[in-house]
């Protein structure tokens, strides 16, 4: 469970960078005694949440975690259990094409996931207030296409995502190796997506984590 202090220096930015927050700031901002906001700092320190330094504090990546695990529960309990992006089909870097084709890639699809998988990605790129649902879903157990070798060449894992596009069902992935960024998703299906949905570049599309 995230508490309320953690909230708190999630507002202050403490998530971003070491900030100068004293115990009657906090004390004053959540309703209670100096002593109680300095033993509910202590608490938070001895538990790897926060490091204080200086008379800064810098929330850590154990604190962070939980922050999203909290959020993932609230947008579900919102929501249903599903994640829904709203984003519009870009263009990709053209190597979607080539390791789909890959044996090792198609044999794992085929096996985890049920289908062939079309040969290239749909690129849909995601507002920035969505970053966070893709953070959330990351944070979900991923179907896992396991990697291989080829020759001299390593080919990484794919996380791999059930969705639906536009009604259509595929999989968003997330391949160990990428040169997408957060706003960026990958979606694999076993039709070619363009054409089946009637869509191309700057088209809204909606993707539906099932």
């Amino acid at each position: 469970m995230v508490s309320e202090l953690i909230f708190y220096l999630l507002k202050a930015g403490a998530h971003k960078e070491p900030k100068k927050i004293t115990t009657v700031e906090v004390a004053e901002a959540l309703g209670i005694s100096q002593q109680t906001a300095s033993r509910k700092l202590i608490a938070l320190e001895k538990a790897g949440e926060i490091v204080r330094q200086g008379g800064k504090i810098a929330m850590t990546e154990k604190a962070l975690a939980s922050v999203r695990r909290c959020v993932a529960e609230a947008i579900s309990a919102l929501e249903g259990s599903s994640i829904v992006f709203n984003g519009k089909l870009t263009h990709g870097v053209g190597e979607g094409a080539y390791y789909c084709s890959q044996e090792g890639y198609v044999r794992g699809f085929r096996q985890k996931l049920g289908f062939k998988p079309f040969p290239g990605t749909l690129n849909v790129i995601i507002p920035p207030e969505e970053i966070e649902k893709r953070i959330n879903l990351r944070l979900q157990k991923p179907i896992e296409i396991d990697g291989f070798k080829k020759g001299n060449r390593t080919f990484g894992k794919i996380a791999a995502y059930r969705c639906t596009i536009n009604g259509l069902p595929g999989a968003i992935v997330f391949p160990e190796r990428s040169l997408h960024g957060l706003q960026v998703l990958e979606v694999v299906s076993e039709h070619n997506l363009k054409r089946k949905l009637g869509i191309d570049e700057g088209a809204s599309v909606r993707i539906e984590v099932v």
